[in-house]
């Protein structure tokens, strides 16, 4: 009995997956462009963007923390992650994901931090960055190729952490949705460049998110280990990430996973 309900969940997973990969490929985007050539004006509002949403290092690390554990929800996510790095959401590996796609995503407006954490501008944005972090299909010179992450992971990370950033700003007492608006078109331009599809439009964005949190998110033995690691990992860090600061972001747009990780973990 126990074999027969694992295949008709497999069965019922497949399908899901299926039918979001097609919703997927009616999104703008799946030409990879590379990063955007940009004036030095251009360049300047991003920095102040960026500054703005991002604000610190410990704030991005609390962002990302947060990202994560939409994407912990999904146990396909995390099977695709391991297949392309084993062990990647164990605790020392999340701690150096954490640090190192924050970094890659405020270097993504133009600008860095210096040992101080005080922030300094960028000339450039490097491949090693922007397309890093999106694990972008085309090769990276000087570095081994990465297997490309898929389509709906990509966007559905994507999304989530454009949903962190917004999260955080609200509760450091920034709620400016024209800020809000420059920032989620800025990410799904770079996300669209490095070969993937995401929505122009918002609303689809917000669509396919809950219908993969509908289909997709389900309570997992894979998906309660990445949880634990990640807050055992934010504590460990100092982050501004609590049971409660997740529970609240996921219940905002989620409402599947939100209720999942009530169940196991408050």
């Amino acid at each position: 009995m126990e074999q027969a309900r694992s295949s008709k969940i497999c069965l019922s997973v497949s399908t899901s997956l299926a039918e979001l990969e097609a919703l997927i490929l009616g999104f703008e985007g799946g030409e990879f462009e590379g990063p955007p050539d940009l004036s030095e004006g251009e360049k300047e509002r991003l920095r102040q963007l960026g500054l703005t949403l991002w604000r610190s290092p410990i704030h991005a690390q609390s962002i990302m923390a947060h990202a994560y554990s939409a994407l912990f929800s999904v146990p396909e996510f995390i099977a695709e992650a391991h297949q392309r790095q084993p062990g990647r959401f164990s605790s020392p590996i999340l701690r150096h994901a954490i640090q190192n796609t924050a970094s890659n995503m405020w270097q993504a407006f133009w600008f860095d931090f210096d040992r101080e954490g005080r922030p300094i501008a960028r000339d450039i944005v490097p491949l090693t960055g922007v397309l890093r972090v999106l694990h972008g299909p085309q090769p990276i010179p000087t570095m081994p190729p990465k297997r490309r992450i898929s389509d709906l992971a990509m966007f559905f990370f994507a999304f989530n952490i454009i949903r962190a950033v917004e999260f955080m700003a609200i509760c450091e007492g920034i709620n400016e949705p024209n800020l809000f608006a420059e920032h989620f078109n800025y990410v799904g331009e770079l996300v669209r460049r490095s070969g993937y599809r995401f929505p122009k439009e918002r609303e689809k964005a917000e669509q396919l998110s809950r219908k993969v949190d509908d289909l997709l998110a389900r309570n997992h033995p894979e998906v309660i280990m990445c949880w634990r690691n990640l807050l055992n990992m934010a504590s460990e860090m100092r982050l501004k990430v609590s049971k409660e600061s997740i529970y609240d972001f996921l219940a905002e747009g989620l409402p599947n996973a939100s209720e999942i990780f009530r169940a196991s973990l408050l």
